[in-house]
């Protein structure tokens, strides 16, 4: 499986280059674009199609939040 060896930011921009080629596709060649995705990163079939759907907002940046910064914030745990 080649998603192991493509890292998560690869990844998002591999979709974000896609995605509006995939809306903008006919049927055929949507799924001659899927298969590519799906067979560049990994993912399962329905979750690629989800995923080029989608809003590319939905992705927020995840918050990495410090033991330090709660302590800070609470005293002490």
């Amino acid at each position: 499986m080649t998603a192991k060896s493509m890292n998560l930011i690869a990844r998002r921009k591999l979709q974000a280059s896609i995605r509006g080629k995939y809306r903008d596709a006919s049927w055929i060649d949507e799924r001659k674009i899927l298969d590519g995705f799906v067979a560049a990163t990994g993912y399962e079939r329905k979750y690629a199609i989800q995923l080029l759907n989608s809003d590319e907002s939905l992705f927020h940046p995840r918050i990495v939040r410090h033991r330090s910064d709660m302590m800070n914030k609470y005293g002490k745990l």
